[in-house]
């Protein structure tokens, strides 16, 4: 049995019900995966259909081909690393407005601050807790 359906799905707040009315697309971007397969896990709690690039350049190709609702993206990723992957969508039309949260080990508000001048809409340090996911989505996806 799987643990994480065996238990009673967290209280949906307002933003990841939208994915109860119609799918919810998201894009994890993470050269680790494992955290892809948790985020996957966690967001398909929610309905949502999770699609995974393990760089940027992997991502940008499943970008294309998805138009994801919300973007996920870690910092420190080989070769092209997030913040140029943000700086990139937002310079491309029609990905320049998919809402793109950073999720970074770094927590000093420098990183905090790069990542939202790079043209993030939010920022999660990692860890996060559910809570703290729903609540960065929540402020960017309309109910």
């Amino acid at each position: 049995m799987d643990p994480l359906n065996a238990s009673p799905r967290p209280a949906l707040s307002v933003p990841l019900a939208v994915a109860a009315v119609g799918t919810l697309t998201v894009l994890v971007v993470d050269d680790d995966p494992t955290f892809c397969v948790i985020m996957c896990e966690i967001l398909k709690m929610y309905n949502a259909r999770v699609f995974t690039a393990y760089s940027a350049e992997e991502a940008i190709a499943v970008l294309e081909a998805t138009a994801p609702d919300l973007i996920l993206t870690d910092v420190m990723m080989p070769e092209v690393d997030g913040l140029t992957f943000v700086r990139r969508i937002r310079a491309e039309q029609p990905y320049a407005r998919v809402p793109v949260i950073v999720v970074s080990a770094g927590v000093s508000s420098r990183e905090q601050a790069a990542a939202l001048q790079a043209g993030a809409d939010s920022f999660l340090p990692k860890p996060f807790s559910l809570k703290d996911l729903r609540e960065a989505v929540g402020t960017l996806l309309p109910a």
